[in-house]
């Protein structure tokens, strides 16, 4: 899935295809592996090894999009078409799955006039609501609700304490 996503967003970035490569070591029997992947000159790399190539390749992938999306919605090229994926409705259902909570669930609503429909939507993540940017279809509604969702969550993250008792 990650590889598939770091290709489309390449593809549609008129970026080069994301390159592997790979390490391997241990046994024949017990070989693991650990990769990297260049995504536009930046390597990334799988953060720990793992049993197959693929899984390996898997990972550095998902290390990739993590790592772009942190970087937040900007103006740049590739930030806009990392948005445009609907690479944040798979990390809030990631977030949703690490913590136990239920899984995202988005409300869109129609307005506007029948031929120029215009959709806003909301997201419901542990009980808190995050609503997006309006936009002409109810898909892309859905991933702004996501990704303001996200943005939300990482302003929270680098303004949390921790009170100790």
């Amino acid at each position: 899935m990650y590889k598939n996503q770091l290709q489309e967003l390449a593809q549609r970035s008129c970026f080069n295809l994301p390159s592997y490569t790979c390490i391997r070591e241990g046994p024949d029997h017990a070989p693991r592996f650990k990769a990297t992947v260049n995504f536009n000159g930046e390597v990334f790399e799988s953060p720990s090894f793992c049993t197959t190539l693929r899984q390996a390749e898997h990972s550095a992938a998902e290390v990739a999009l993590h790592a772009l999306a942190n970087r937040g919605p900007s103006h740049s090229l590739a930030a806009r078409i990392l948005d445009e994926t609907g690479v944040y409705k798979n990390l809030l259902q990631e977030i949703a799955q690490r913590v136990g909570a239920p899984l995202p669930s988005y409300k869109p609503v129609r307005s506007g006039l029948g031929h120029l429909p215009v959709f806003t939507c909301t997201v419901e993540l542990a009980g808190i609501i995050f609503t997006g940017e309006p936009a002409k279809n109810k898909k892309q509604a859905e991933k702004n609700a996501a990704m303001a969702a996200w943005s939300s969550l990482k302003q929270c993250e680098s303004h949390a304490y921790v009170v100790i008792y």
